[in-house]
Order: C-alpha cells, then structure tokens, then sequence
C-alpha cells in the first residue's frame, strides 16, 4: 500500500466519523427547542425606500428561564453583525425594536438562544 492510498483510506474514514458527529450535534439542538414554545417572529416591511428610517421589530414569545441566566437574540445584515440583545429577567413576551435605514437590498439573519434562524431578504427600492 501506498503513501496515497493509506492518507486517502485515513480521510475516508475520517470524513465519515466528522459527518456522524455534525448530524448527532444537529439532532441534539434541535431536541434543545421546547416543542411548545411559539416561534421567533420577524416584522419588516416588505419594501423599504433607499435612504429612509424603517422599524425592524422581534418578538420573542414566552420566556421561561431560571433567575440569573439570560436569554438572547442575534441581529445580522448580510455578513454585518449588529449585535447580540440579551434578556436578563424572565418575562412573558420579549421584542426588540430597532431602527434602521438601508441603501441597498440585503439580508436580514435573526437567530435566538434556542438556536431558530429567520432569514428574510429585505428590498430595497
């Protein structure tokens, strides 16, 4: 056997056992997320004006956590990380609001503790 042929078998075998570690990682996070929970919504317009201010409002429904841990939401614009909003007291619904203003379409990436991801692709014109 070759030098190759013994590298190639290596990164078969190692190629199957990182595939089966990520899909078990993926399964776990998402037994992670209640079942009950309500889920992450998003409200934009469907079309903003170049220039223009507009409201971007998240709502994180049903908050339940122990006293001291915080809970949060992550904010991107296209690969632009606008920031991570951490809820620090249990509450019954939690929403952020923020004001914006874009010059070109581009996409929106929310993404909450539990790990659920919305994309939304934002218009401008």
């Amino acid at each position: 056997m070759t030098g190759k042929t013994k590298r190639r078998t290596l990164l078969r075998h190692a190629t199957k056992a990182v595939l089966a570690g990520a899909m078990s990682i993926t399964s776990l996070s998402a037994q992670a997320v209640d079942k009950n929970s309500e889920p992450l919504r998003v409200t934009v317009p469907e079309r903003i004006k170049a220039g223009e201010p507009f409201t971007l409002q998240v709502s994180v429904p049903k908050l339940k956590f122990a006293e001291g841990e915080t809970r949060w939401v992550e904010v991107w614009l296209g690969r632009g990380y606008l920031g991570r909003f951490e809820v620090a007291s249990p509450t019954t619904n939690a929403s952020l609001t923020l004001t914006l203003t874009l010059t070109r379409s581009i996409t929106l990436r929310v993404r909450d503790f539990y790990g659920r991801v919305i994309v939304k692709k934002l218009l401008v014109v």
